[in-house]
């Protein structure tokens, strides 16, 4: 049997491509004949509104046991892959979460992921909020492994640096390390090779980066229509880019 993977999508810093990289890697794995559940554990609930989802009720009234995993739970949308979207009130729970116990308000997430095991999900992935909170930290102690999505552009490294120092305070309260599968040079252009090399330099040397995404029309007008870029347009570079991807991480 294979094992579940579970891998986080985040970066401490709004606009690189945070949204398209969980989207787009749960339906290239999905087209790839894995079961796959995405959660939108981001408030702003960017994930329902790519992929013409309602987003009144989800991740908000399943994390706090206001409703069984069943109820908010969207399957019939897209073959192999299951969607839970953040829901409207997903703020609302995160101040609930911090009435519980410290560890509790921690692991909730990582709880009621754990109760899936029924559902045979390959890979489960989870669009995290841009900054640190308590929700961010319920996605990474629920996650095994991290996708960093970044721009390739000077001002990234400072986010890079604060998320690695959140990452090394974050395994302090884990039984294993969270591992960095990499940081994902998102919405390349060519001309942005040079700086490209240079702003990835301080990361390769923890760890070895995906192949970058390459910036094309249809990633940005996917979500705008409410598909996927494999319902859109499955042979752009972009749906080429993110099946590379899918099997660069071994999840395909």
């Amino acid at each position: 049997m294979r094992k579940r993977r579970i891998l986080a999508i985040s970066a401490l810093k709004g606009g690189v491509g945070k949204t398209t990289t969980a989207v787009s890697l749960a339906a290239a794995c999905a087209r790839a004949g894995r079961r796959v559940l995405l959660v939108d554990v981001d408030p702003q609930g960017c994930v329902g509104a790519s992929i013409g989802l309602d987003g009144e009720t989800g991740l908000d009234a399943w994390l706090v046991g206001e409703a069984a995993f069943e109820d908010v739970v969207a399957r019939e949308n897209r073959q192999n892959l299951d969607v839970v979207v953040a829901g409207a009130r997903l703020l609302a729970a995160e101040d609930q979460l911090r009435e519980k116990g410290k560890e509790k308000r921690r692991h909730r997430l990582e709880r009621r992921l754990g109760e899936l095991d029924g559902e045979a999900y390959d890979v489960v992935l989870l669009d995290c909020p841009p900054s640190a909170s308590l929700l961010l930290e319920n996605a990474w102690f629920a996650a095994h492994e991290l996708v960093l999505p970044a721009k390739l552009e000077p001002l990234s490294l400072p986010a890079l640096e604060r998320t690695k120092r959140f990452v090394a305070a974050i395994d302090a309260g884990r039984p294993r390390p969270l591992r960095i599968d990499g940081v994902l040079p998102d919405l390349l252009r060519p001309e942005d090779s040079r700086v490209g090399r240079d702003t990835r330099r301080d990361p390769r040397e923890v760890h070895e980066d995906p192949d970058p995404i390459r910036i094309n029309s249809a990633l940005a007008e996917a979500p705008r229509t409410g598909k996927t870029i494999y319902e859109l347009d499955p042979g752009a570079r972009g749906a080429v880019d993110y099946a590379l991807l899918a099997e660069d991480l071994g999840l395909v």
